[in-house]
Formats: C-alpha cells, structure tokens, sequence
C-alpha cells in the first residue's frame, strides 16, 4: 500500500480513502486479509488502494492479467526493486522480466519434468520415515519445526543431490529465516539504512555464496541424475554468472521449502479438525503404500489425498497475494487502470469468494473429485496462472500429497490448542501456532 488515496490509480475506481496522510497502510498491514476481503466485498471488481495500487477479484480479470496480458505487465518497477526485491535475489528467474525472464525460464524448465516428481516421491519416502521414527504417541509435537526439517531435506536433496550434507543444508536453512523475517514487514526503507533484519541478511547470503558456489563445482552438478536442477542451471545456455547462480539456487531452496512446508502444515490441520476425512487419507495411503514396494506410493493411486491438498490449498493457498505493474494503460471491468499502477490480485480473495465458490468457507475435499469445480478459471490459481506459473507446480504438489499421505496412515493427529492457530500473512500463508499430538489409530 502506498500513501492516501487519490485517483492517479485510475478515475472512478471505487475503494477505501484510507488515512490523510498513510492511505490504508495501516489497515492494510494490521490485517492483509481481512482488509483485502473487505475491499472485494464492497467495492467489487475492481478496487483503488491506494494512489498508484489497485485490487482485481473477477476471475476474468485475474486470467487476463496473469494469461492474455502477461507481456504487458512486469514482475517489479525499478522503485520496487529499490525497494525489498533488490535485497533478496533480483538476479533469479522469478524477480525478472522479458526476454531476460524467458532465457533463465528456458534454461530451468527441462529439470522440472516427470523424473522429478519421480524422485521426489522417493525422497519423500526416506524422509518422512526419518522424521516418523521419532514421533511416540501420546507426545506433543511441533508440527511446523518437524515439518520444516523434513521439506528443508527434501528440496535441497532433490535440488542437489547426495552433495548437500548436513552442514549445508543448515546453512541454507540461516537463510531462509532472516528472509522471511523481512517479508512480514509492509513498509520499505531505503537499501543503505542498516536495519537489524538487513544485517542478518547479508551475512546469511555470504555464509550461502560459499555453500552454493562449492555446490556448482561439485561432481553432482555434472550429472543431470543426481542433481537435474543443479545441473541445469550450471550448464544451461548460456551458463549463469556466480551471482545468477546464487540467486537462481537460492529462490529455488526458498520457494520450494516453503511453499511444500505450509501445504503440509495447514493440510494436517485441516485433517486433524475432520476426522472423517482423515479416516478417508488414512484408509486410501494405507492400501496405496502397500500395493508398491519399498515403501513408495503412486499419485494415480492416491485421488483422494490429492483431492484434500487441492482443497487445502485453495483455502490456505501459500501464495496469498500476486502483483505487477502495469506497462501500459489497460481497462479492466469498464475501467482504465493506467500505465505504472501495481495492480493486485490476491488467491485469499479469489479463492473464497462465494460468488464462485459453493459453501466457500467450507472443507470439501469431495469438490475435487471427477471433474473438479464448475468455476473460472481465474477462481484458482494456488501456483499462479499463464506463463509464469510456477515451475514447480507439479513437483510441490507430488511432495505434499506424499507427505500427508505418510504422516496420515501412520498417525492420528490431535490439535493441542486449536483455537491459537492461525495464518499470518508473510512471503508465504505460514500457519501460526501448531502444536499436535499423534495418535495411534
């Protein structure tokens, strides 16, 4: 949210005025989702936020920023990436634009194909055992810190393979803290001023220029085998710089580790509040796991737990919010939303709006199931939509299914203070609050 509201963001947009002098930046930062929600059932379609910030919730909207007008708007303005972005990696495929943008697209995408999912669920197998062997009944359990460890794992083995030891990943695992510690905070200061965040950065991404930059010459980066990302981005053409490479590896380890961590969180949170349905998981993960060897499980044979992760992550999407600016003037619902404006659009929103949605407030795995949902397309987009889609949609997704489909069969999961939990609104939906107790079935 920029300063007080004024029609600079496009004549006749509807929205709140805000305060004098801050807009709705107070507002906006107290409660991002309350506000957001408030704003799409007032104002409708299209809402000004703010001097140069304006809110879309049609889905037809959504689908013709993020697909039919994607080249018309970039990912950051060079005062955005003044701001935050140029703090963290503005060298990586997802902070760039243009043909710079599809070159670094290009160089990654043969790595995220079928053989990684593949891997993944193997991965999955060997880690979750691992994590699972320390859990006793009747023993409380944090199921954000067991979890974080288990997808920290997870993504740098898949990424780098056998090369990425302990040590490592505890590096890593220093950088993704004081990162996500910065993403709470709405307000950018200049990049000189030395906040107390900015200083564990620095020195959080110096420890990690050497972990990674020791990686790239490791023998796994030539083997496309045991580590296809690693060796995709050390060969690709043209080969990255070292602070390409840093930045590239760096997002990747960020963005996988969290997006998978909170799917999986919220997922058993949402399981352990209907019994039924984690009966239903427990029940399907139980017989697929024993229709395979060595302890590994297909997604075709799982439908249903992918049916409750689709439903998981439409309610609790670990992207919450996605904006761009726009390069030119464009109308959007019969207004013209003028060339430099940050326009929004949130998957919170979008995702629980029950204009679209039956029951959207509600748990239904069952939605999913056959066809899925009679709703447009631009009503989910847990991922993202048109070419920048994540790119590793269908990675994360394989992850998250066979996790909650081991812990599931496994375990019974009991809430301990179900009340506290929550959802607080960072660079990812990270659930606040979640402490279980595991149960025998």
């Amino acid at each position: 949210m920029t300063t007080a509201a004024s029609p600079s963001a496009g004549t006749g947009i509807p929205g709140p005025g805000g305060d004098k002098y801050l807009g709705n930046l107070h507002a906006f930062s107290t409660d991002p989702l309350g506000f957001l929600t408030e704003c799409s059932r007032t104002y409708g379609d299209v809402v000004r936020l703010g001097a140069n910030n304006v809110l879309l919730t049609s889905p037809g909207d959504v689908e013709r920023m993020l697909v039919d007008r994607n080249a018309k708007f970039s990912k950051a303005s060079a005062d955005t990436r003044r701001g935050s972005r140029r703090q963290g990696f503005p060298r990586s495929t997802m902070n760039s634009d243009g043909a710079t943008w599809q070159a670094k697209r290009h160089r990654m995408q043969p790595a995220f194909g079928r053989k990684l999912s593949t891997k993944a669920a193997e991965i999955v197998a060997d880690q979750g055992e691992r994590m699972l062997a320390g859990w006793r009944p009747g023993t409380p359990r944090d199921l954000q810190d067991d979890v974080s460890v288990l997808t920290l794992r997870l993504v740098t083995s898949l990424m780098f393979g056998d090369e990425f030891g302990e040590e490592d990943t505890a590096e890593v695992a220093r950088l993704v803290a004081p990162i996500m510690d910065m993403s709470t905070s709405p307000v950018l200061l200049p990049e000189w001023v030395p906040t107390p965040r900015k200083l564990r950065i620095r020195r959080s991404m110096a420890r990690v220029d050497r972990t990674l930059r020791a990686l790239a010459a490791s023998p796994a980066a030539a083997d496309p085998d045991r580590a296809p990302v690693l060796h995709a981005l050390v060969h690709g053409d043209p080969p990255p710089t070292p602070d390409e490479l840093r930045d590239e590896l760096a997002t990747l380890i960020m963005a996988g580790f969290e997006t998978t961590n909170d799917a999986v969180v919220w997922t058993s949170v949402l399981l352990a509040r209907h019994p039924g349905i984690a009966e239903r998981v427990r029940a399907e993960a139980e017989a697929a796991f024993a229709a395979t060897p060595a302890g590994l499980a297909r997604m075709e044979a799982l439908p249903y737990t992918n049916a409750v992760v689709r439903e998981s992550l439409r309610l609790y999407s670990p992207v919450w919010l996605t904006s761009r600016d726009a390069m030119e003037d464009m109308e959007f619902s019969g207004h013209v939303i003028p060339a430099g404006t940050t326009v929004t659009v949130s998957q919170w929103v979008a995702h629980r709006d029950p204009r679209h949605w039956e029951d959207a407030e509600e748990f239904r795995p069952e939605r999913w199931l056959g066809k899925g949902p009679s709703v447009p397309r631009g009503s989910y987009f847990p991922f993202g939509l048109g070419p920048r889609v994540c790119i590793g949609a269908a990675v994360a997704t394989t992850e998250t299914v066979h996790i909650v489909a081991d812990i599931w069969r496994r375990f019974r999961l009991e809430l301990v203070r179900p009340e506290r939990i929550r959802p607080r609104p960072a660079l990812a939906l990270q659930p606040v609050g979640v402490e279980v107790v595991p149960r025998e079935w």
